[in-house]
């Protein structure tokens, strides 16, 4: 893994002390996190743990009921969606949620609203770099794409912003074990290319802990690091 920029004062989110959840009642409670530039940080946890709520508080769909979150120190609590998406923040959600009926080249560009349409052809080749297989299929409607390049093309999807933080759910789920390889090394050359940030939420059985710098095991709603599980 690339060494995080941490010569900075601050990290690229915050989570300060963070409790969220849905209809004022909150599912995840005092979160505190760090994911730095160029750092690959992954949560793990099993179902209904908290990964997804929390990786929806970051992006603005789930409420954020106290404390802080943290984009570049800017408290962003009451940012839209919109809002983070337009300052550098992208989701890729489970279940690649690609559009089936579009090719691989619409579906990049569904993820570009915030783009100047000259500049769309150069970001797809951008995310060609990383997911070549995404080129040699530009014209393939996304429901004949195998799981795997339905993952590539929801990662791609998000990185057309060129993002500096992005939220990748669950991206092993599904997948064969040398397709899921790809995919976190596609990950593992954006940190180093662009300085990236990259959270990524995980089940424990899909944990990678050799393709990140830092692992976090969410339970209860409450986050704790990887090492301390053994004082359980």
């Amino acid at each position: 893994m690339s060494e995080p920029s941490r010569g900075r004062e601050y990290p690229k989110l915050a989570l300060e002390n963070m409790r969220a959840g849905y209809d004022g009642v909150a599912v995840l409670f005092d979160v505190n996190l760090e994911v730095w530039p160029g750092e690959i940080v992954i949560l793990c946890g099993g179902n209904g743990a908290g990964k997804s709520t929390m990786l929806k508080a970051i992006m603005g769909t789930v409420q954020v009921l106290g404390g802080d979150v943290r984009y570049d120190d800017r408290r962003i609590n009451r940012w839209a969606p919109h809002r983070r998406t337009k300052a550098g923040i992208s989701y890729s959600p489970e279940g690649r949620r690609v559009f089936p009926t579009l090719t691989v080249r619409e579906n990049l560009h569904a993820g570009a609203s915030n783009v100047p349409t000259s500049a769309l052809p150069e970001r797809c080749r951008e995310v060609y770099e990383y997911f070549p297989v995404l080129g040699e299929r530009e014209d393939q409607v996304a429901a004949t794409l195998s799981g795997g390049e339905q993952q590539m093309l929801a990662i791609g999807r998000a990185l057309m912003p060129r993002p500096e933080l992005i939220l990748v759910e669950e991206p092993s789920q599904g997948l064969a074990p040398v397709v899921v390889d790809r995919v976190y090394l596609a990950l593992q050359q954006i940190c180093l290319d662009r300085g990236v940030a990259v959270l990524i939420a995980e089940q424990f059985q899909q944990l990678r802990g050799n393709d990140c710098d830092r692992v976090l095991v969410i339970d209860k709603g409450t986050v704790i690091p990887f090492e301390a599980l053994s004082r359980f």
